[in-house]
């Protein structure tokens, strides 16, 4: 993480990517349970860049940050992901790559498409849902946001947590609920474990 002077204050944002190193160097192995917590209390606790400096000094820095995303207006030829469960289960997880497109008919169904590792074909997705009575999850890295292009409810919801345009894709969400549940949110955290 570029640190143009250490006398400048941690925002919230500066702080939450910091706590996000120091879960990747968990996840690896660098840190054992007990430094991740003392580490994290620093980065709580500290006003400035120099406060956390120490904190960070022998740790490399985060790839996940360093995702390639295409540029706008230049997308990876990848095919579109069709979904149709039917009184069934569907989750999508670790390392794969969003398609421009995404289209799901689900029926009594559940999917969960979780992005936070995959790498993205195209700097905006369509996502087009046909929900009847069924529920779909989108997790978003951070550098990622969603925006509600006009989902048709009757009866359900839209729920977007990730509404902040970002530099990084953009999910553009369309299509009908019927007593459905259309959920984009950001990665939860509880002490070391990522949901």
């Amino acid at each position: 993480m570029p640190t143009p002077d250490p006398n400048i204050r941690l925002s919230n944002a500066d702080r939450e990517a910091l706590i996000a190193r120091l879960h990747a160097a968990t996840e690896e192995g660098r840190l054992d349970l007990d430094e991740f917590a003392e580490r994290s209390t620093g980065v709580y606790q500290a006003k400035t860049y120099a406060e956390v400096e120490r904190l960070l000094a022998d740790l490399p820095e985060d790839g996940r940050a360093a995702l390639a995303i295409p540029k706008r207006g230049k997308a990876v030829d990848v095919p579109d992901l069709v979904l149709k469960p039917v009184h069934s289960r569907v989750k999508r997880e670790g390392a794969w790559t969003v398609p421009a497109r995404i289209r799901s008919k689900q029926v009594h169904s559940g999917v969960k498409l979780d992005c936070r590792e995959a790498e993205f074909a195209a700097a905006d997705i369509e996502v087009a849902v046909d929900l009847t009575h069924s529920q779909m999850t989108l997790v978003l890295p951070r550098h990622a946001s969603a925006v509600d292009d006009g989902v048709d409810l009757h009866g359900g919801a839209v729920v977007n947590k990730c509404s902040k345009a970002t530099d990084g894709p953009r999910f553009h969400l369309t299509g009908t609920s019927r007593y459905g549940r259309l959920t984009v949110r950001y990665e939860r955290r509880f002490l070391w474990w990522r949901f």
